[in-house]
């Protein structure tokens, strides 16, 4: 069977159990539901990384597959979002997690700085628009939620340098997986600290489980090629 099509049939298996589990999260209770259907949900998923992922002779692409481990412990154990224990933990394994995908996608190659001005001027706009709603409902919590959004936005960045450096199919899908990525992650701040936002828990479950798709399959398309139109600085000798 060729990986196209074993991507294919893994797709659909894993957006159909992703709709149960957004079922049994909306219409059953957490406890004991959801502990089965979160856990085959991303545990396929764990799975498919570590099998197309995972090479043991190669440190940098295994962290892909040591992030997704992390996020994994912390989806389980944010389940039970009450506890205070469980979700500081979580918090933290969140944060690791998104280290260990920004270590995946770093890169030895040299970057235009000029080229990520307009990256530095949407993240400061989309700070900008989220903490007018969020701001004062913060209080104990800036500081903390000002860390997340940072590394959430660093690790974006990285994904972002890596245009020129793999190819076009790679960097568009891993993009489009840390955009909606971010776009749960927004969407439950804004739930926490500003109010209800329709079909949130639908967005905030179904986003997340769509970027972490589409940043492993993204991954699985990579390729070391530079284009044009690259972030990347060419040597004055291949100009």
């Amino acid at each position: 069977m060729s990986m196209p099509k074993e991507i294919k049939y893994f797709s659909i298996l894993y957006f159909l159990l992703l709709l149960v589990d957004i079922y049994t999260k909306i219409n059953m209770s957490d406890i004991p539901y959801r502990y089965i259907t979160k856990t085959i949900v991303l545990g396929g998923l764990l799975l498919f990384t570590r099998y197309y992922c995972y090479d043991k002779n190669n440190k940098t692409s295994n962290y892909l597959y040591y992030g997704f481990i992390l996020f994994f412990i912390g989806d389980i154990l944010i389940i039970d979002h009450t506890n205070t224990i469980r979700f500081v933990a979580s918090m933290i394994l969140f944060v690791a997690g998104k280290v260990c995908y920004t270590l995946r996608f770093k890169h030895k190659e040299d970057f235009s700085i000029k080229r990520l001005i307009p990256f530095f001027i949407v993240c400061f706009m989309f700070l900008a628009v989220v903490y007018d709603f969020i701001y004062h409902n913060l209080k104990l919590y800036f500081i903390p939620v000002t860390l997340y959004f940072f590394i959430s936005l660093i690790m974006i960045l990285f994904a972002f340098i890596r245009k020129g450096v793999v190819n076009n199919k790679s960097y568009y899908i891993v993009m489009l997986g840390v955009g909606v990525f971010l776009f749960s992650e927004t969407t439950m701040v804004i739930k926490t600290f500003y109010g209800d936002v329709l079909y949130q828990d639908f967005l905030i479950m179904f986003c997340y489980a769509l970027g972490q798709y589409l940043i492993i399959i993204g991954v699985l398309f990579e390729n070391k090629k530079l284009t044009e139109n690259s972030v990347i600085l060419y040597p004055k000798n291949d100009k």
